[in-house]
């Protein structure tokens, strides 16, 4: 076994027990706040897919997200179990997404962000007007967990599971062939459909992949709060969502943790030392594109790479740097922001 798979293994095994050996040692205020980790890490992970893989930067993931806690939320208050509850968000979690899809898959770069954009403003509207599923603007309370996990520790497991699973997942998907088409893409969309491949169904795809995680995150939202109300979809959740990415680090695979890490400490935690702790986090975003535009986990990886001359990257790949363009790019060049021509 190799120097660098060994590493990994061990790094995998110390993380594993870390994480189930939180709940005997943290506070029930650092144990909620790394539950919160872990489901904004899982939002942040469906757009590190979407960012990553397919070049396209979702700006209303939250809108998704919430739809799917949302279905949860009317699902417990009319007294359904919930079998019921989670298959209800699953469904409405694949409806939107597939209008997102619908309206976003002859799009890129600023296009594609800008529909995202509205339509994540539109769940947001929804949200108000439908005041007979939502509550309208005084949401929906008494959204109780199910009975399993209604205990913070067990609930906390489920969250840092989930996230597991469906980083594991997104994985997996990247490196199959569909993963492959997505990526090819992402670096020439004209060059693939002369290939002969249906762009437009790929980006479809992707987004219906990265909708169903989006949902994921939303189920757990809601059972984490016990109660929801429209801002759980506003712009500033999918805004962060991206920030989480790019500070962590577009297209690799712990980056959206570590953004959901550095975001939610910075929103929870430097807030009760900091009045104006969005400024901070401003910064430190400013940092991240200024001297590390491979995000942290990027950053770290390349500095492994150039120490040990053989990068310790868990899919193999070279991370993604921050920018996206609006563009084709070539198949073996570096991210730019000019068409292919």
């Amino acid at each position: 076994m190799s120097r660098n798979r060994a590493l990994r293994l061990a790094a995998i095994a110390v993380a594993i027990l870390a994480a189930m050996g939180a709940p005997l040692v943290l506070s029930s205020y650092l144990l909620t706040l790394l539950t919160l980790v872990f489901i904004a890490g899982l939002l942040a992970a469906s757009v590190n897919f979407l960012a990553g893989e397919a070049g396209l930067v979702s700006m209303g993931q939250a809108g998704i997200s919430a739809a799917a806690a949302y279905a949860v939320a009317y699902a417990t208050v009319r007294g359904h179990d919930v079998v019921v509850q989670v298959g209800l968000a699953i469904v409405v979690a694949l409806v939107v997404s597939a209008v997102y899809a619908l309206m976003t898959m002859r799009s890129r770069g600023m296009v594609f962000l800008m529909i995202t954009l509205a339509l994540g403003m539109t769940v947001f509207g929804l949200a108000f007007k439908l005041a007979s599923i939502t509550g309208g603007q005084n949401g929906l309370t008494g959204v109780d967990r199910p009975a399993l996990i209604a205990e913070s520790g067990r609930f906390y497991l489920v969250c840092a599971a989930a996230f597991v699973i469906g980083t594991l997942v997104l994985r997996h998907i990247s490196r199959s062939p569909f993963g492959l088409a997505v990526r090819g893409v992402r670096e020439s969309e004209s060059r693939m459909s002369s290939l002969g491949y249906r762009v437009a169904v790929i980006k479809f795809g992707a987004v219906m992949i990265a909708g169903l995680v989006a949902g994921a995150a939303g189920i757990l939202a809601v059972w984490q709060t016990e109660f929801i109300s429209p801002s759980v979809a506003q712009f500033s959740r999918s805004a962060l969502a991206v920030i989480m990415v790019i500070v962590g680090g577009v297209g690799t695979l712990l980056g959206p943790l570590v953004g959901a890490a550095v975001v939610i400490g910075a929103e929870y935690w430097l807030s009760t030392y900091v009045e104006r702790w969005a400024t901070v986090l401003g910064v430190v975003f400013i940092l991240v594109v200024l001297f590390a535009r491979r995000g942290i986990v990027g950053e770290l990886e390349a500095l492994l790479h150039r120490g040990w001359g053989n990068s310790i990257q868990a899919d193999g790949r070279e991370p993604v740097p921050v920018t996206i363009d609006a563009g084709d790019r070539s198949a073996s060049g570096p991210i730019d922001s000019g068409d292919e021509r």
